[in-house]
């Protein structure tokens, strides 16, 4: 008796906590307020700079990675997808590189390697790394389109791909333009 009224406690509980759950992501958001943006340029590959100000308006997503770190490299093919499930018009996506003392021909390598589908930015000083409070790698960071962070995942497994796209949804609609 008792684990059939457990059984139809969980079925009636359960379709509320997903409404719920469901319902923070989409009304929950940080609204106005001054921007989370670094305030300085860091330099790319190529040699020269972007600031995420250049990319206001869009969704950004920061990939903090090193050439040494391992679920780095596990996490490139899940941001890889994520990144061809949402629109190019909304999203920005930039790895931000923290090898201190590497080359950057190692650095290039290892993006090919790694088959990476978005542009690096280099953070050798840690300023960018500092700043946000990095304390770990891999380590996500989305700005919604005001420029305030409004998630951070350190690590990232193939099976975190569903819950970022559904949220995706949300931020590209959140504080639109």
């Amino acid at each position: 008796m008792i684990p059939k009224m457990k059984t139809k406690l969980i079925r009636l509980i359960s379709p509320r906590i997903y409404l719920i759950v469901f319902l923070s992501l989409f009304f929950c958001q940080p609204k106005g307020g001054k921007s989370d943006f670094y305030p300085s340029a860091l330099p790319t590959i190529s040699g020269a700079t972007e600031s995420l100000s250049d990319f206001q308006g869009k969704v950004i997503v920061l990939d903090f990675w090193a050439t040494w770190c391992e679920p780095c490299a596990k996490a490139v093919p899940t941001i890889n997808e994520w990144k061809r499930r949402v629109s190019d018009s909304d999203f920005v996506f930039r790895g931000i590189n923290t090898d201190t003392s590497e080359p950057l021909e190692k650095i290039e390598k290892d993006m090919k390697r790694l088959q990476m589908d978005y542009p690096t930015l280099l953070d050798k000083d840690w300023k960018m790394t500092d700043f946000y409070k990095v304390e770990g790698i891999p380590c996500l960071l989305v700005f919604d389109r005001s420029g305030k962070i409004v998630y951070r995942q350190y690590g990232l497994e193939k099976e975190d791909l569903t819950g970022l796209v559904v949220r995706s949804h949300v931020w590209a609609q959140s504080s639109l333009p």
